[in-house]
């Protein structure tokens, strides 16, 4: 898909272009965006159904995520169409079987005050992640008694996640509650490795070599090592904008206090702290030492205001770091996260996380959860 086509005016302005409510809170807003293309050559999309009108074109249905930061009074507007009704929730019912849930005069009203709005691209992944800054237009909008209000609005920033994988949707549903898993070393070979392997294997992380090759993202980068690079990762919301504000104005900027970036190994092939041995001690060492330095020399946060960890399960299946400020606890929970430095020594002991159960809290109704509880089921004595 043309960068041009995963603009998000483009796809709300498909005919049949349909929204759903997954997560709504006072400053952030997560849609799925439903619609068809018609293409002349198979994509790697999500696709759904697909139909083919002739030899040469095919239609099919392609999902979308919008992430939006947004303001109070965005929220009922936003959330109008849940995918998902609290009942659902409270019951705990999978989010895959109510997916077809649908109310489309609000749909249509969501998509009416998006369409409003101009998308200025900030940043582009050159796969399925790009990023906007979204302006309210004058004179464009249908419901001309916001219009004063839009302008007083200001911008805000959305991503756009398109195609999305049934894995990224299933991520962004309304949490269903989650499980803790007790994973020992049999679980994680017979269970957890093949699912691994699948996400691998499909392709969902290309968008990662254009990061590491420094080929997409540039305005974000840090640092670019032989081994890793440094990022600033994308949950930094309130980090200014790296593409307008020159890096001199990074220095002990009130946004450190929300401080998130994120060193990205290189070498293909370590999926998760799973994979790590001995022999990745000076590469662990190298990503906390060089990343510290670079954050003190460009925002000014001493290494010992900084926690440097590593998630299991993690995101995203390619060996990746977390550098957080002390004051950001997003992401750091001890069920997941676990410190750089503990892992340095742990791993001074032989095949350590090869060996040990590891327990880590799983959100409910994701693939991996399925996996596991099917497998707990067959195994149960």
């Amino acid at each position: 898909m043309t960068a041009a086509a995963r603009n998000p005016l483009a796809i709300l302005s498909r005919e049949d272009c349909k929204v759903q409510s997954l997560t709504v809170s006072d400053q952030h807003a997560t849609l799925l965006l439903t619609s068809r293309t018609d293409e002349k050559a198979p994509d790697d999309g999500d696709e759904i159904s697909a139909t083919t009108d002739d030899q040469n074109t095919t239609t099919k249905t392609t999902q979308s995520l919008l992430k939006l930061t947004i303001v109070p009074f965005h929220k009922h507007l936003l959330g109008s169409n849940p995918v998902l009704s609290q009942e659902d929730i409270e019951k705990g019912q999978l989010a895959e079987r109510n997916c077809l849930r649908h109310d489309p005069s609000a749909s249509d009203k969501i998509l009416s005050f998006l369409k409003q709005y101009t998308f200025q691209l900030s940043s582009d992944s050159g796969e399925e992640y790009s990023y906007y800054t979204a302006s309210p237009e004058k004179g464009k909008s249908d419901l001309k008694d916001n219009e004063d209000m839009l302008s007083g609005i200001g911008k805000f920033d959305v991503e756009l996640i398109s195609p999305a994988t049934p894995n990224q949707i299933s991520r962004a549903m309304p949490s269903l509650g989650h499980v803790l898993i007790e994973e020992t070393p049999k679980m994680y070979f017979e269970c957890t490795k093949p699912y691994i392997q699948t996400v691998v294997d499909s392709g969902s992380l290309s968008w990662i070599k254009n990061l590491v090759e420094v080929k997409k993202e540039k305005e974000r980068l840090l640092l670019n090592h032989d081994d890793f690079i440094i990022n600033i990762d994308t949950k930094w919301r309130s980090h200014p904008p790296p593409l307008t504000t020159p890096r001199e104005e990074w220095m002990n900027h009130p946004s450190t206090v929300d401080l998130y970036c994120l060193g990205i190994c290189k070498q293909s092939g370590i999926t998760c702290l799973r994979d790590l041995t001995s022999e990745h001690i000076p590469l662990l060492k190298g990503m906390m030492k060089e990343g510290l330095a670079a954050i003190k020399s460009i925002y000014g946060v001493d290494h010992d205001q900084i926690r440097v960890f590593i998630h299991y399960q993690p995101q995203f299946y390619h060996f990746h770091v977390h550098f957080t400020r002390l004051e950001n606890e997003v992401g750091c929970s001890v069920e997941r996260g676990h410190l750089v430095s503990d892992v340095i020594q742990n791993l001074l002991l032989e095949d350590y996380y090869k060996k040990r159960t590891i327990t880590y809290k799983l959100k409910k109704g994701t693939a991996l959860e399925s996996i596991i509880g099917a497998y707990l089921e067959e195994h149960r004595d």
